[in-house]
């Protein structure tokens, strides 16, 4: 290793801690973000047996001893949750070519940058996928066609929603509750005008782009391999997630069901 790559741990394992974050909000499972860590770490000369990686939903801590003797702690606080499979991809790339080439810091922190700002999906696909998925479930769960019509238009609702209140609200429950009854206003409103058959099909159909089925996985894989602090908070969120998409809901027939 060469001495300027000596002098740099601390912003080392920063850019290894954001990699170890962007993993962690894209969808990535705790062992996994646990072993990049402790992998990359190792491979830029940290004592193995000094190395801890404790990691959580919402928290990364981690402690080096570092070549040098010197040790290193530093600590953060993931409040982000954007699940992304391309990105996770790139990173969970990223973490095994830094094991295997340790790049300096200059150029792991423009690697990083380049993954987190890259564009993965365009804009108009993300709303065509909404409106595929809510629309495609209504029919399965009974639905008639123009019924999955007014599910595909209240997932493009539910899309644009996302992405305006994403930077306006970061409670994760209160997001979901307003997103939800947003959308079972919609269903109403769409029944009342005489566009959709049944409100229940229509509302089935819409919630399940907002099921939270990568939380309720990857908690039951955390606590299969062990990480049980981990997985009872994933299933923990993932079950209040789901309570809020049925107040959202139940909020909107007891106030606006009458209507029908």
């Amino acid at each position: 290793m060469s001495d300027s790559k000596k002098n740099d741990y601390e912003k080392i394992l920063q850019c290894i801690l954001d990699i170890g974050e962007e993993m962690l909000v894209c969808g990535g499972e705790v062992s996994r973000v646990q072993d990049s860590i402790f992998r990359m770490c190792e491979s830029y000369g940290a004592d193995p047996t000094r190395i801890n990686v404790f990691i959580i939903t919402s928290n990364i801590q981690v402690t080096i001893q570092a070549p040098d003797g010197k040790i290193i702690t530093q600590i953060r606080c993931v409040v982000r949750n954007n699940p992304n499979f391309a990105m996770m991809d790139k990173l969970n790339d990223l973490s095994r070519y830094v094991c295997s080439v340790n790049p300096t810091e200059e150029e792991l922190r423009a690697a990083i940058d380049k993954i987190i700002h890259g564009a993965y999906q365009k804009r108009w696909l993300k709303y065509l996928g909404g409106a595929m998925v809510t629309a495609g479930f209504t029919p399965f769960f009974g639905g008639t066609l123009r019924d999955a019509m007014c599910a595909g238009i209240i997932g493009v609702l539910i899309i644009f929603l996302e992405r305006f209140l994403a930077n306006k609200e970061k409670n994760e429950i209160v997001f979901i509750f307003f997103i939800s009854a947003a959308a079972g206003m919609a269903a109403i409103a769409l029944v009342k005008l005489g566009l959709g058959n049944n409100l229940d099909k229509i509302m089935i159909g819409s919630i399940m782009l907002m099921i939270p089925g990568l939380h309720m996985t990857n908690s039951i894989r955390d606590m299969l391999i062990g990480d049980l602090g981990s997985g009872l908070l994933r299933l923990t969120n993932a079950l209040l997630v789901a309570g809020a998409i049925a107040c959202g809901m139940a909020a909107t027939i007891i106030v606006f069901g009458g209507l029908l």
